[in-house]
């Protein structure tokens, strides 16, 4: 799993190239210590990588944590203000962050 399978898997391009890299980072990063020393199967762990990272790639596109996109009408949506919102499910099976396994 690379920064490459974030930018196939958020549909960007090649120019996003360098931003895509940072998010991918920004993302291991954050699940990697929300993990802490909890064992999680490598495939869910490279899914969380990717929930979290397309988080932060489409926060660009929602200035002040407001997208357009989200509605079929056209009204506006608050996107999730913590980029790990897709990695709790995820995660609930494997780890609690408040002690033990969940």
């Amino acid at each position: 799993m690379s920064a490459t399978d974030l930018q196939d898997y958020v549909g960007a391009s090649d120019l996003d190239a360098t931003y895509v890299e940072a998010c991918y980072d920004q993302a291991v990063s954050l699940v990697d210590t929300y993990v802490g020393n909890f064992f999680v199967p490598d495939d869910v762990l490279l899914r969380a990588y990717l929930e979290c990272g397309s988080e932060l790639f489409h926060r660009r596109s929602a200035p002040n944590g407001i997208a357009q996109f989200g509605a079929l009408d056209g009204s506006p949506i608050r996107v999730a203000r913590d980029p790990l919102v897709g990695v709790y499910p995820l995660m609930r099976h494997w780890c609690n962050p408040a002690g033990g396994l969940a």
